[in-house]
């Protein structure tokens, strides 16, 4: 954080002659890639007789905010009068995110991209907003046209029935009584047999009877 705020207090420090006037125009809610109308003081650029410069520059803060780095462009070179429209906002200097801005319009007699130029007027810094996407919303994005389609009834009729169920019902209702039938068949022939069975045990008993 030192680093930042030293970047900008040696930003703002940067001598400025008298005459330096602040721009008329406001920067809330600027946003990338719109055009931004700049104005400033009359008396500024009624100073001088050499076309004015447009600086931009930006301050990247990094992610925590521990370093922080400066980079500055002209807009322009060739301003007469009191006004100019930027157009593209921030182009042609890079887009930061989170980054504050900061224009300044300055004398080019001389060197066009000398820092030390005469400041005539200077922005506040401000953000520049991302680009909305179209179509959306603060809540999400807009809803589509298209909606989920509700099922069409079938015109061929009722609806067809279950075979495997049917087969499953048919099967327990005639399976039941055949398997209580064969329980009545499997009891009678094992009663037959024990009979058989003990028949035969009295045959050999008397067999053996000794007269």
């Amino acid at each position: 954080m030192t680093n930042l705020k030293s970047l900008i207090v040696a930003a703002a420090a940067i001598s400025l002659p008298a005459a330096a006037a602040d721009f008329t125009n406001s920067f809330e809610g600027v946003t990338a890639g719109s055009d931004l109308s700049l104005a400033w003081a009359t008396a500024a650029a009624a100073q001088n007789d050499h076309p004015l410069c447009i600086t931009a520059q930006v301050i990247d803060r990094g992610e925590d905010g521990a370093k922080a780095n400066a980079y500055k462009v002209n807009v322009t070179t060739s301003v007469t009068g009191n006004s100019f429209t930027w157009t593209g906002v921030p182009y042609p200097l890079r887009r930061v995110k989170g980054g504050l801005y900061q224009v300044e319009v300055r004398d080019c007699s001389g060197a066009a991209t000398s820092s030390s130029s005469p400041v005539l007027a200077k922005s506040p810094f401000f953000g520049i907003e991302e680009e909305e996407e179209e179509g959306a919303t603060e809540d999400g994005p807009a809803p589509t046209s298209s909606s989920p389609s509700s099922p069409k009834p079938s015109s061929s009729g009722p609806p067809a029935i279950n075979k495997t169920a049917l087969g499953i019902g048919l099967g327990v209702a005639i399976g039941v009584p055949s398997l209580a039938a064969l329980a009545v068949v499997g009891w009678c022939f094992r009663k037959r047999q024990k009979k058989a069975a003990e028949e035969r045990r009295r045959a050999r008993r008397r067999d053996f009877v000794i007269y």
